[in-house]
């Protein structure tokens, strides 16, 4: 009798675990296995014969098992939700829950990525760096100006900074020595190239009622990027129209980055999700390459500039470079880690912008117009 207890015992847990599998197999299709991670899911590992792959097949399956397990998305979401909608807390090591829910990103710590080092300003540049910059930047404008070509530094700073009355008491109040203003006043004292600083027009702007930052991503909106871009077109010589001229409607609904990264993708939807209309008299056409990392912009009237711009930057200029587009004829923009030297010769253009948000700013200290990507340039 005991003997075939254990037996019933034994069949039951077999049949509780490989029943979720199968049935799984079986409906695979009927469930959300999408992947909404930034990363791309591991593979099944090959086995052959060699020690090394017979060493490493553990690990290789394990990380496959984990990104692959039955029911892994709605289990994901469960955590997810308890964590944050019960403990308030996050289900992922990179992102901060925040007052009235708002999300903020950790970062990974890589490549000097360090959002909250930067909120706290204990990651300054030493003066050396800070010189680095200065030569990078200046290397840059005078080889641009060998082509008669002008450049300008678009800054923006991270939505930490802007929206700290949502950050957690734990994490203090911002500092107001940091990397940002570091790099603001040091290349304004001890260089002649013109530097958009986008966090005062953010700041004056800022009101309850139109929020410019995403509530669970880590990007400014569209709202915040039209506002920033005003400072940015007078550098220029243009000029962008105010609010009460351009068309603007709230969406109300958006993807989100940080809901993602706690596996809430398809929850927190709900946020001011701007779209600005009617800010140029022209048509403009807009081409992107499947990665949305490289986009292209057209006015197929001639109407604009004849000049052609050239932005090099990271995610947030995807925002901001529809309003600057409008005024040139042709417009081409590509994330710093896609950036090539001879790009230069192909587009030729006759302006360049350095565009970067406060958490890449470790960038600057690699840039180089005349080698292409520096070993620590990475996009988000």
């Amino acid at each position: 009798m005991k003997k075939q207890l254990q037996i019933f015992y034994i069949a039951l847990m077999t049949v509780s675990i490989l029943l979720p599998v199968v049935f799984f197999t079986l409906f695979k299709s009927h469930f959300d296995t999408a992947n909404y991670e930034n990363r791309t899911l591991a593979e099944m590992p090959a086995l052959s014969a060699d020690r090394a792959s017979i060493e490493a097949f553990p690990n290789g399956f394990t990380n496959w098992f984990n990104d692959h397990l039955p029911f892994r998305n709605q289990l994901l979401t469960l955590n997810g939700r308890i964590d944050y909608f019960v403990l308030h807390s996050s289900s992922s090591e990179t992102v901060i829950v925040g007052k009235e829910g708002w999300l903020f990103y950790k970062g990974a710590q890589v490549n000097a990525e360090d959002p909250v080092a930067d909120y706290q300003g204990t990651n300054l540049f030493t003066d050396e760096e800070l010189e680095k910059i200065r030569y990078n930047m200046e290397r840059a404008r005078d080889r641009l100006a060998e082509r008669g070509c002008k450049f300008m530094i678009f800054m923006a700073p991270n939505k930490e900074r802007v929206y700290s009355e949502f950050m957690p008491d734990a994490y203090g109040e911002p500092a107001e020595k940091s990397r940002y203003f570091q790099v603001l006043e040091y290349l304004r004292e001890n260089t002649d190239i013109p530097v958009v600083d986008a966090y005062e027009p953010i700041m004056s702007y800022k009101n309850p009622e139109e929020t410019l930052y995403f509530k669970y991503d880590t990007h400014w909106n569209e709202l915040g990027a039209y506002r920033a871009s005003r400072v940015l077109a007078e550098e220029l010589g243009y000029s962008l129209p105010t609010m009460d001229i351009v068309q603007m409607e709230d969406r109300g609904v958006g993807n989100f980055d940080l809901a993602r990264m706690i596996h809430l993708g398809r929850v927190l939807v709900k946020d001011h999700a701007y779209d600005i209309t009617k800010y140029s008299p022209y048509y403009i056409e807009q081409e992107k390459n499947a990665e949305s990392t490289e986009f292209r912009f057209y006015n197929p009237g001639n109407e604009g500039e004849h000049e052609k711009l050239m932005i090099i930057g990271d995610s947030f200029s995807m925002l901001f470079s529809p309003f600057i587009a409008s005024f040139y004829n042709n417009t081409y923009v590509t994330f710093y880690y896609k950036y090539r030297p001879q790009m230069l010769e192909e587009e030729n253009p006759s302006v360049v912008i350095y565009e970067t948000v406060e958490r890449y700013m470790g960038n600057m200290l690699d840039f180089n117009l005349d080698e292409g990507v520096g070993k620590h340039l990475l996009a988000q």
